[in-house]
């Protein structure tokens, strides 16, 4: 039986074709890991067992419904089968109002609509579906391997509001979710991309990030929780999750022992969102190899792996990101109007940065 640790993978917002996200962390990841010695022709991807958990396949039927601007919204959502037996009128009136302001906008169908059905009753299937591939794979394999997870922008959400039900200490009987223990089912970490959950929460109101038991600490479901975030990279900016070492999250210890808070600034794209983009930079990918594989670079040979990444950096970039971003501007952080706001207006900068 194998040894390898099992790293689970949860995509972001968008359509992601099966496979995607894991190529994308692979390639990423290896960039650093073969600058290392004796890791010059290896593989993340070989050296543990990647499980990629998909759930844009059962929301591609809703934007491909929904994308038919030429019927009305409640004869599109009717369409849908996941939505029959419901009622669809608060959920329509607000598709409506969302369409109206941001329906232009082809990232609308593509990508956002998944925060929209996120925070309706569509929100709970998915993180039923999350929580029974990850209790299979905890109860398969705990405790003879470590199981690590690693979450991207809406994905944090996702994954942070399915942990604090399955690790929720009171026992439920017959419902949907299954029950995992804090003490006998520990993660060994979990790794936060952009993380929006305390945003989406302020929608969604399930599980407060600040008062959960996604945390590093004594009664925590990890071992381990990095927080990682960019500078240039507006989706962080609203509702920023960003607990302090004061005793009130967790233990003093524990967050010194378990919590990293990992900020980067280095621009090497203009979509600084971008899953790959984050995992790219050493200062991510290097804790993840130490969390994940124990490997230890030299400090010559981590001063060859930042020098190499300086020279992919976009020169100017950041300036220019900067100065863009000072526009755009968060009124009302408890409103999925924020997101899609911030949404439009980032991408609306990186299109205009790239062309």
């Amino acid at each position: 039986m194998s040894d390898l640790p099992i790293i689970v993978l949860l995509h972001g917002m968008g359509s992601h074709e099966p496979g995607e996200i894991t190529k994308s962390f692979v390639e990423a990841i290896d960039r650093t890991l073969n600058q290392i010695h004796g890791f010059k022709t290896k593989s993340i991807g070989r050296l543990t067992e990647i499980v990629e958990i998909n759930y844009s396949d059962f929301l591609d039927e809703m934007r491909e419904k929904m994308a038919d601007n030429a019927k009305q919204i409640g004869e599109r959502l009717s369409g849908i089968s996941l939505l029959q037996g419901h009622s669809l009128g608060e959920l329509s009136s607000k598709l409506n109002g969302f369409e109206q302001e941001f329906g232009s906008d082809d990232f609308f169908y593509t990508h956002w609509l998944d925060v929209v059905f996120y925070t309706t009753m569509l929100g709970a299937k998915i993180r039923v579906d999350i929580a029974k591939k990850l209790t299979t794979l905890v109860r398969d394999h705990m405790p003879d391997r470590e199981i690590h997870l690693v979450a991207h922008s809406l994905g944090t959400a996702a994954i942070h509001d399915t942990l604090s039900q399955l690790y929720r200490g009171d026992f439920v009987a017959n419902d949907d979710i299954p029950d995992l223990d804090p003490e006998t089912h520990k993660l060994q970490s979990v790794w936060t991309i952009a993380n929006v959950a305390d945003l989406v929460n302020r929608v969604t109101n399930i599980s407060d990030p600040y008062n959960s038991v996604v945390n590093p600490g004594d009664t925590g479901c990890a071992l381990y929780l990095a927080n990682v975030r960019h500078r240039f990279d507006p989706f962080t900016r609203p509702c920023r999750f960003d607990p302090q070492n004061d005793g009130n999250w967790i233990d003093s210890d524990d967050y010194e022992a378990g919590y990293q808070m990992i900020e980067i600034d280095a621009v090497t794209q203009y979509n600084t969102h971008d899953f790959g983009h984050y995992l790219s930079n050493p200062k991510v990918a290097l804790p993840l190899l130490r969390i994940v594989l124990r490997i230890f670079p030299t400090p010559s040979e981590r001063d060859v792996i930042f020098e190499k990444f300086r020279t992919t950096h976009l020169r100017g970039a950041a300036s220019e990101l900067k100065d863009a971003f000072e526009g755009i501007e968060v009124s009302d952080t408890g409103s999925l109007r924020t997101f899609l706001q911030v949404s439009k207006n980032f991408y609306g900068v990186v299109h205009g940065l790239e062309g």
